[in-house]
């Protein structure tokens, strides 16, 4: 599952500038204001899309989060892992 600090709404999700990029092409325009376009936020932008995909993906939702590395909780302890057998 996702670590969150209490208090705390939002993450950074660390991605390439040439995705950020390509991302925030699909930025919908909100306003005109006196400096120029104003465009919804990378938070409102990934929402969207998050949003998009879930109703038109084959892909499946998991039950619960997912954490992005392992860790030794997480290991299944049922299967022996090969690599740290004792050389005979």
């Amino acid at each position: 599952m996702a670590r969150r600090r209490s208090g705390n709404s939002h993450t950074t999700i660390s991605i390439t500038w040439k995705d950020k990029d390509e991302l925030r092409r699909y930025a919908r325009e909100l306003k005109t204001t006196k400096n120029g376009k104003l465009y919804e936020s990378d938070a409102e932008l990934f929402s969207r899309i998050l949003e998009y995909y879930k109703n038109n993906s084959d892909a499946r939702k998991k039950e619960e989060p997912v954490p992005t590395y392992p860790n030794k909780t997480s290991l299944d302890v049922s299967q022996p892992d090969s690599s740290h057998e004792e050389a005979k």
